[in-house]
């Protein structure tokens, strides 16, 4: 019967698949050409969005407001292993990870993938993951086949600062085991080796965008402007002196400009272009490009238009949004994470039932505090398990511990007194 030790070592290095009947899996060759091919385009995609993120306010705040709003109140692990529950615990406050969680998710959605290491370290005189540093995006490397599977766990990933052409790694690459590497890929493809920024789509609009917001400024300032013919009568010389003795009212007005003749003739006053507000074609492009968005565009901005009701149904369809994206981040970051901990720590987490439950961020008020306790209280009466009450009670309540409202009720002195602070 394998030990402990051997099943650590089994999920730390897992074997290559075999096929029934002992043989290895076949994988599928990949030739130069589809690796140069795969290197190039997402060295592409990732600047192409990072130009975006760096050079739009929209396209920033979109990243920045979809990854506050998804961590919101953070997470809470609820599992009866009270030794699991203590492990994690010490590792949420010890790594701060609520506040990297939150950049980890805006990073990731930007770059489409986060390559995660994980420092391994003797922490109170127990092995434990003492940091977690983001690596560079444009240096790493995951060396899978073209069924995305590692060949060896132990050379799962790479680094290096040369240009990667879809060959063999150069000789000074860094390695990392499958193990030290946590991998976030955001909207990936199956088999796939990464994922996909939020706004790789968006790339082809954004430049439209760009081109007829640049147009219109022009047609503003250009179009936009005051005609004024000056007449002078004389030649060429008379009116150089006009301007010249002229010339400080002439230049007070930028939204002005001026035509001279020395020929006679009337004064003539042409006013500028009285269609400057017909932009529909560069407003289609902005709402072609927020349609790559997880963020509804109306949320953000350009939503003075919208009645309640409909920015209501946004705000309803933007919150099913964030609960799939906490789904991503429970799956691709915080159970890799949790999971590796445990392993550090003897624990096997097949052997540990838990469940990852994200809190509300809506303040508490009194009357949310009374049908909260209502609601348990009916929940109770109706034979729901106390485990459920408690799951339920978590993804609204911050900073208390529900450990206290275990039992036949609620201890209403109790959890009083953990009311300070609370929000939901």
């Amino acid at each position: 019967m394998p030990t402990l030790s051997d099943r650590v070592k089994a999920f730390m290095n897992p074997a290559p698949a075999q096929q029934t009947g002992g043989g290895v899996a076949p994988v599928l060759t990949e030739d130069v050409f589809s690796r140069f091919k795969v290197e190039r385009d997402r060295n592409a995609v990732i600047k192409d969005c990072r130009a975006m993120y760096d050079g739009d306010p929209r396209v920033e705040k979109m990243h920045r407001m979809y990854a506050r709003d998804l961590l919101r109140g953070g997470f809470v692990v609820k599992t009866e292993n009270a030794r699991a529950n203590e492990v994690i615990a010490a590792m949420q406050e010890r790594l701060k990870l609520n506040q990297s969680l939150e950049d980890w998710l805006r990073l990731s959605m930007r770059d489409g993938d986060s390559f995660l290491e994980l420092a391994v370290g003797t922490v109170n005189s127990d092995l434990a993951i003492a940091g977690v540093s983001r690596k560079p995006t444009l240096q790493m490397h995951r060396h899978s086949n073209s069924a995305d599977q590692f060949d060896s766990a132990e050379r799962a990933f790479w680094m290096s600062n040369e240009n990667f052409f879809g060959q063999e790694p150069p000789k000074d690459a860094i390695w990392f085991p499958e193990w030290k590497i946590i991998h976030a890929r955001w909207n990936h493809d199956e088999e796939s080796r990464y994922g996909r920024p939020m706004m790789k789509s968006a790339r082809k609009a954004y430049k439209f965008v760009e081109d007829g917001e640049l147009n219109v400024a022009v047609r503003r300032k250009i179009g936009g402007a005051q005609i004024r013919q000056h007449v002078v009568e004389g030649g060429p010389a008379d009116v150089e002196a006009y301007k010249e003795n002229n010339k400080a009212a002439l230049g007070k007005l930028a939204a002005v400009i001026d035509f001279f003749s020395n020929k006679q003739s009337s004064l003539t006053v042409h006013q500028g272009d009285g269609n400057l507000d017909e932009i529909g074609d560069v407003q289609h492009h902005i709402g072609t490009m927020f349609t790559a968005s997880d963020v509804p565009m109306e949320l953000m901005a350009y939503g003075g238009d919208l009645n309640r009701d409909i920015l209501g149904e946004k705000k309803e369809a933007y919150e099913e949004t964030l609960n799939q994206g906490r789904e991503w981040a429970t799956v691709q970051i915080i159970q890799p994470l949790i999971e590796r901990e445990w392993l550090l720590h003897g624990i096997l987490p097949a052997d540990v039932k838990y469940k990852i439950v994200w809190r509300k961020a809506k303040s508490l008020s009194p009357t949310d505090l009374r049908d909260l306790a209502d609601a348990a209280s009916r929940l109770r009466i109706l034979g729901v398990k106390e485990e459920t009450i408690q799951l339920i009670l978590a993804s609204y309540l911050r900073d208390v511990d529900l450990d206290i409202m275990a039992g036949d009720g609620l201890d209403s002195a109790a959890f009083a007194n953990n009311l300070k602070g609370l929000s939901i």
